[in-house]
């Protein structure tokens, strides 16, 4: 690939990935979430907080805002010596963001650069500057020539491939261990139907709201009858729609306990009640409160995709939405 050296072009690349980016992902307070990945990135505070200037920060951890890796305008006139992220082009005229091999230290991890790609699993493609090869080593962030949601799952891939880098590598001073202010709201799930309960407790009576239920509810007005709840053996499914070959599961939290069991309950449920075939595992999880990095990554590599709902509790009964990119997978029929 030939490294591109004029900045009119690098800035029209940046800006045509930059609002793919944003107007194909859920934007949440503070920034987006790549549906289907489960990773959230933000534009780090520069500019105003619906759009992104010259660079985005992938895989931005909610609690400590630290992103994984950071993604920034192409400086054409520094070629290969400026910033980490450069436009190339290869032979048919393609063009591809590139960033280099390097991921500088945080607190998850030590900083990373002559063992990325064995980190990473990614592979570094050839760079030309000036009619000779880069030294350093340069990754593919996504092909702006492909569709607009190929360039999304792309860059959502490299930052997991981080993510899994950094978790694998270590070394960080990652700060202690809090609280997750999730685990103090009582949920307690439903998943036929929802409602809001009286509950007697030491001091006086609480409210408290069966979110899960109202979560199926509004997902079964939208899909219809083909969102079904299979049952055997004493389980049950949130939700199975066969058409779309999905298998669901909805979870009220985003804490570390809430994933490991939708993860438990998705890979066991098929041979629990035996659904048949390979049905894709797909995870509900509220937009309020986004995972971090290297969990998004995390259920990746297992193979499970995860999309959001958000809940508007600001009235008595809950109102909950999907974003359109969940829609249309629930209404896709699997080929």
């Amino acid at each position: 690939m030939d490294i591109v050296t004029s900045q009119p072009t690098c800035n029209a690349a940046f800006r045509k990935w930059a609002d793919i980016m944003t107007s194909h992902s859920h934007i949440v307070e503070g920034g987006w979430i790549i549906e289907g990945k489960g990773v959230f990135f933000t534009n780090y505070g520069h500019g105003e907080a619906s759009k992104v200037e010259d660079q985005i920060m992938l895989g931005v951890d909610p609690d400590t805002k630290n992103s994984t890796v950071k993604i920034v305008l192409p400086k054409a006139d520094r070629k290969d010596k400026g910033p980490d992220t450069v436009l190339a082009t290869d032979n048919t005229g393609r063009q591809f963001l590139l960033r280099s091999g390097s991921l500088k230290k945080n607190p998850v991890s030590r900083f990373i650069k002559g063992d990325f790609a064995m980190l990473t699993g990614l592979t570094h493609v050839p760079l030309m500057v000036d009619g000779l090869q880069a030294s350093d080593h340069w990754y593919v962030v996504a092909d702006l020539s492909a569709t607009p949601a190929e360039i999304v799952r792309q860059t959502a891939d490299f930052s997991n491939a981080c993510s899994r880098a950094r978790a694998s590598a270590g070394g960080g001073q990652e700060r202690q261990y809090q609280p997750d202010p999730d685990n103090s709201r009582p949920t307690f799930g439903m998943d036929e139907k929802g409602r809001i309960t009286k509950r007697e407790m030491s001091g006086g009576t609480i409210e408290v709201r069966e979110l899960q239920g109202f979560v199926h509810k509004a997902l079964k007005k939208i899909v219809g009858e083909e969102l079904r709840k299979p049952k055997g053996n004493g389980y049950c499914v949130d939700g199975m729609i066969e058409p779309a070959n999905l298998l669901l599961e909805i979870k009220t939290g985003t804490s570390a306990h809430c994933i490991y069991e939708a993860v438990g309950q998705l890979l066991l449920y098929p041979g629990l009640i035996g659904i048949q075939g390979r049905p894709e595992k797909v995870l509900l999880i509220p937009d309020q409160r986004p995972l971090k990095p290297v969990m998004a990554a995390a259920l990746d590599a297992a193979g499970i995709s995860v999309f959001t709902y958000n809940i508007d509790d600001s009235s008595k009964k809950p109102r909950v939405t999907f974003p359109e990119a969940l829609i249309e997978r629930c209404k896709r029929t699997s080929g």
